[in-house]
């Protein structure tokens, strides 16, 4: 997968750049248009065809260039403008200008394209300009740095660019002025066509069909024709980003172009294509893998049902039965129909020459089965959706992406029209499983307590009571899962019956299944105060006492509003405040095994911590320390993060007692180990005084 970099953000050093590419080509224009592609191109042809979002074009450096001169002469103004490096993939032009009069907004995504300048390698050359100094931190140092772009007959040779390209220490920034003029560029020797943007142009070379981009006078685009379009759409379909919008689409032009004008009984294919558009499209995949990864790369059929399945998305999936006993619930005939399929019913795989001898329905069925089986599993049985609509639509997203791969997923894309009825009350079997097969909870670690600890402890448990209670699971969408819980405990002055304070732990888990790499994250809270400190806060009032981790993203409402919190689309994040005791925020994304638990899998941990001092003293218990008070709430609501959310808190713990950073014994809480080592920390770093 590309790491994409923004080499500038602002006009004046785009058209720097841009310049700089055109300097090398030629005079002779390679089209003497841009050539307008996606959905704007569609309902230009169409006008029945959905609303677009955006315009889409293919464009040489010079017509970018001049596009940004008529934007700037124009009634309109940028808002946004980034030029985007995806190594080995290309670059962009993307932004959004807007009508300075009514504000009207017009995003664009312009793919740059040159005959002589390969545009998808920049080699990054370091300078290095440090000057040692006692007073200033080395790493608020910026190193001087240029880029080239690599001749196109070097392309195969030189694999250093990619890991270059990748350092994240680079990713996002943009360039200063000396640091663009430095950018070289070099001619290519082969003029054989060989990415996907330049044989589009080639395609449209002789169209007559044309139309203007908004508020710029005599922008002409060329609007590419409805056979390009199917064309592109194919390219990315098998990407779960967008995928309802993009498969929708795919058939609407397939209908235009006459694609599946065939009766009912016959099965849809994909249509036959030009040669050119043919490889024009097959490279235009191998591009998009570049960019976005292979959705189907971590699969290996050649194993055995139950080791595929567990292999995806496993920190999600509670089994309750096996998977192929839920197929033996939603089958059509007396047996499941993928068992017909199979020369080793102990494998995942299933032979394409028996699938073809299959008449259309049952091939149909076939399909459906496994997408209700996965419905089940995935979605309905683990609770996390109680819409079984949905869920099937979730499931048949993953067979047309990520969880199958080659002639099976392009055959339920092919016809996904017909795929998308379900016709089965799965509701109604998961509830049943739920009910006859629950899952088995894990129990707590028993934590023994030393004998003073355990006095106090006794002490306090007359004066505690449960004091909120809240669980809740719904989605946000149809590919962001949410999952909040909360337990909240009160605890009364044995001393001063008028004195109280409350505890609140909130544990939050949201996943997302749009794209090829699933993610997650989980977040913890612990808050104590003082009880007429607490109050209800609405969901429409502004929270002033939010916090958010860095790299955590979450945003989520919740009926109190005292958990971490971030709002996802202005990226504001409010600061900890003292009533948070702990803060914890964990995150993973799917890694080529799917959710495999390793090193690159599990993003850093993130832990804020204070000190529990002042609210324990309120209740004038002797003995009864921030420490106690904070191992009390712990030990009475037993927390934990859902969904395998503790594992790399466990594997961190685990380090840290070897290492001698965390005693051995006694056994402590998880969320104890880290408030404890974190709050530690912190103190280190307030009593440390830099040396003068």
């Amino acid at each position: 997968m590309s790491n994409p970099q923004i080499l500038a953000d602002k006009c004046k050093k785009i058209l720097t750049i841009l310049n700089n590419i055109a300097k090398n080509e030629d005079n002779t224009p390679l089209i003497d248009y841009p050539v307008l592609i996606g959905s704007r191109a569609a309902k230009w042809h169409i006008s029945s065809f959905r609303e677009p979002n955006d315009w889409d074009l293919v464009a040489t450096p010079s017509q970018t260039t001049l596009f940004i001169n008529k934007v700037e002469e124009s009634i309109a103004t940028f808002k946004k403008i980034e030029l985007i490096h995806y190594p080995g993939g290309g670059l962009k032009l993307v932004g959004e200008y807007i009508d300075s009069t009514d504000e009207k907004s017009i995003s664009f995504d312009i793919e740059l394209v040159s005959e002589k300048v390969d545009l998808r390698n920049m080699k990054l050359i370091m300078s290095l300009n440090k000057e040692e100094s006692d007073d200033e931190d080395e790493s608020d140092k910026d190193d001087d740095q240029y880029y080239y772009f690599k001749r196109y007959d070097n392309f195969d040779d030189d694999s250093e660019n990619s890991e270059n390209n990748n350092d994240d220490d680079n990713k996002g920034n943009t360039q200063d002025d000396d640091e663009i003029n430095k950018i070289e560029f070099e001619m290519f020797n082969d003029p054989k066509p060989k990415i996907s943007a330049l044989m589009i142009l080639k395609l449209c070379h002789n169209i007559e069909d044309k139309t203007i981009l908004p508020l710029l006078s005599n922008y002409l685009c060329i609007v590419a024709p409805l056979k390009i379009l199917e064309a592109l759409k194919t390219s990315h379909i098998y990407w779960p980003e967008d995928f309802y919008k993009n498969i929708s689409d795919l058939h609407w032009l397939r209908i235009l172009l006459d694609y599946n004008k065939v009766s009912p009984i016959q099965p849809l294919c994909s249509p036959q294509r030009d040669e050119l558009i043919e490889l024009m499209l097959k490279t235009r995949i191998k591009e998009t893998e570049i960019i976005r990864g292979n959705p189907g790369a971590h699969i290996n059929l050649n194993m055995s049902n139950e080791d595929f399945l567990e292999n995806e998305d496993n920190l999600f999936v509670q089994t309750r039965v096996p998977h192929d006993d839920l197929h033996e619930l939603v089958k059509y005939g007396d047996h499941p129909i993928y068992q017909g399929l199979k020369d080793d019913q102990s494998k995942a795989w299933i032979k394409k020459s028996l699938f073809e001898k299959l008449d259309y329905q049952t091939k149909i069925n076939c399909v459906k089965e496994e997408a209700m089986a996965i419905a089940l599993e995935r979605y309905l049985i683990p609770m996390i959706s109680n819409n079984q609509e949905n869920s099937y639509k979730l499931a048949l997203i993953r067979i047309c992406t990520t969880l199958t791969k080659g002639w099976f997923r392009q055959f339920a894309i092919d016809n996904y029209p017909r795929l998308a009825n379900l016709d089965k009350d799965l509701l109604s079997i998961a509830n049943n499983i739920i009910e006859k097969f629950p899952v088995k909870q894990k129990k707590p670690d028993v934590i023994l307590l030393d004998p003073e600890t355990q006095a106090i402890f006794e002490s306090i448990r007359p004066y505690t009571t449960i004091s909120y209670k809240f669980e809740d699971y719904h989605n946000n969408d149809d590919n962001d899962i949410e999952r909040t819980e909360r337990t909240g405990i009160n605890i009364t002055s044995p001393v001063n019956g008028d004195i109280s304070i409350t505890a609140i732990i909130t544990t939050m888990c949201m996943s997302n299944y749009d794209y090829c790499k699933s993610s997650a994250g989980w977040s913890a809270s612990v808050v104590i105060l003082p009880t007429n400190d607490f109050e209800i806060l609405s969901d429409d009032d502004e929270d002033e006492n939010s916090f958010a981790m860095d790299d955590v993203d979450f945003s989520f409402k919740v009926p109190l509003k005292i958990h971490p919190y971030k709002v996802s689309y202005d990226r504001t994040i409010s600061k900890l405040t003292s009533k948070h005791t702990f803060v914890l925020g964990i995150s993973a994304e799917s890694s080529a095994n799917s959710w495999g638990v390793g090193d690159d899998v599990w993003r850093p941990i993130r832990m804020k911590a204070n000190s529990a001092d002042y609210v324990a003293s309120l209740l004038e218990i002797p003995d009864l320390t921030g420490d106690l008070l904070f191992k009390y709430v712990l030990d009475y609501l037993k927390p934990t993060l859902i969904c395998n959310g503790e594992t790399p808190l466990k594997q961190w713990v685990n380090k840290l007692k070897v290492e001698g950073a965390i005693p051995m014994e006694p056994k402590q809480h998880l969320w104890y180990y880290a408030w404890n080592y974190e709050l530690n920390r912190k103190s280190k770093k307030s009593n440390y005084r830099p040396k003068k």
